[in-house]
């Protein structure tokens, strides 16, 4: 397409994904001049070019010097690294911000930004935290690295955003300020963007509250002291959620009941067992959850009838249904070893066969793994590119497991390896892009694959 316009007014969008979209939408409906540039154009990203053309926006379809006369600004998807060779070149011709940055430099007033980041966790917290605003009576939308960019939203109807926040969103931010931000963990993931270095990684998420002032509030994983202590440079107030032993401010567990303390008082929320997501790691999603939103509940009876209601997320620890006794699960989101350590403990007393493995991109270390797949695991099956780094793990604890080429193998192997009472669990511990476009494609193939099995209750 012929480039028009002759000024350095423009915004050039890099990237054609979900968020490049977005952000080209948002720059055309606040009548800015932009352009886009993307590497290539195929079947995946087709329909994304036609909108392009009905919009009237010149792109082009390799990554060139082409539009950099005509732009003073840059927006940057999030999986595309900064550090990468045509970045460098952006950067030296014009200000780059990512696509979360420029969603939030246009943003509509009155609008309340909770933001939360961690490793494991993000999904689940920001969707239990919209419903739990959404049964206050409140208008609120899960936005951001959940598939959902905040651009799409920034003049919409909606009184609160939570926003789902990934470290790559974190690397372009500047101005960003979340009213409220949560950190639900940090724990090694994603280090090959951070040249394996975890302080890199770990500094990187708490950027969240880099813009924050003392209006704000910061809602931490009061158990990782690491974390409280880094957050103390910071200048939010601070609340903490922990499964117990909490003394500051924030949510905790006390007698079998998630409460919420202020000072010397304490309020009772749900008892745990009411709580309907497994696992002792949903449980501190919820204490998360409850902390964020504890200023703006207008009803607590309606707080907790919210809480006990809220079933979880797709694709983590996702019931898909039970066939002759053995329950299968989707946690096709558990992408990292800290996460399908959590989702091992999730079945106290029930016997798992695990569907194991994936992407080998991130060389991740699978060896902490294998004490509870000892304990917790009646065999497993391996799938991916990781099987020959993990394979011989198990064999030098002598777990039983077997190798397999696709899913539709896996989930066979696993129905016949199960007993009654039994759980096949699919949690890889890696990403997905060794055999899928990503982890959603992953987990419906999975619950595709075991609905094929029989009949399900």
């Amino acid at each position: 397409m012929g480039v028009c316009g002759v000024n350095r007014d423009g915004v050039l969008i890099i990237g054609l994904g979900v968020s490049g979209l977005a952000a080209a939408r948002l720059a055309r409906k606040k009548k800015m001049t932009v352009y886009v540039t993307e590497h290539r154009r195929h079947a995946a990203n087709e329909e994304r070019f036609r909108e392009l053309e009905q919009l009237g926006i010149p792109f082009e379809t390799e990554n060139t010097q082409r539009f950099f006369p005509l732009c003073r600004q840059a927006v940057l998807s999030p999986g595309i690294p900064v550090s990468s060779p045509y970045i460098r070149e952006v950067k030296e011709h014009m200000a780059l911000i990512g696509e979360l940055e420029f969603a939030f430099q246009n943003m509509a007033p009155g609008k309340t930004i909770i933001a939360v980041t961690g490793t494991n966790g993000k999904s689940t917290t920001v969707r239990l935290i919209q419903a739990l605003l959404e049964g206050q009576g409140y208008t609120a939308a899960s936005v951001g690295n959940i598939g959902l960019p905040l651009s799409d939203y920034f003049d919409g109807p909606e009184e609160f955003l939570v926003c789902e926040v990934s470290s790559y969103q974190l690397e372009t931010i500047v101005t960003f300020k979340p009213q409220t931000a949560v950190i639900t963990n940090i724990t090694p993931d994603h280090l090959d963007r951070y040249e394996n270095s975890f302080e890199r990684y770990f500094k990187t998420k708490l950027r969240i509250a880099e813009n924050m002032d003392s209006s704000g509030r910061l809602v931490l994983n009061g158990e990782d002291d690491r974390l409280k202590k880094a957050a103390s440079d910071y200048a939010p107030r601070t609340f903490l959620f922990r499964l117990e032993g909490l003394k500051e401010q924030g949510t905790t567990v006390t007698k079998g009941y998630i409460c919420y303390q202020d000072g010397s008082a304490q309020e009772k929320i749900l008892r745990v067992k009411d709580l309907a997501l497994p696992g002792r790691h949903n449980l501190e999603n919820a204490l998360a959850a409850v902390t964020a939103v504890m200023p703006f509940v207008r009803s607590q009876k309606r707080l907790s009838q919210s809480l006990a209601d809220f079933p979880g997320i797709e694709h983590r620890l996702e019931q898909v249904c039970e066939i002759n006794g053995i329950l299968f699960v989707n946690d096709s989101k558990g992408t990292n070893v800290d996460s399908t350590r959590k989702a091992l403990t999730a079945f106290p007393g029930k016997k798992v066969v695990l569907i194991l493995g994936g992407d080998d991109a991130k060389k991740s270390d699978f060896s902490p793994l294998i004490p509870l797949i000892r304990k917790n695991c009646a065999s497993v099956i391996l799938l991916g590119e990781t099987t020959p780094r993990i394979a011989p793990l198990l064999e030098k604890e002598k777990v039983a497991f077997v190798k397999t080429g696709s899913m539709k193998e896996a989930v066979d192997r696993g129905f016949k390896a199960a007993r009654k009472g039994e759980i096949v669990l699919l949690s890889p511990a890696a990403a997905s892009f060794d055999l899928y476009s990503d982890f959603e494609e992953r987990g419906r193939d999975f619950k595709e694959k075991v609905f094929q099995l029989g009949e399900c209750v």
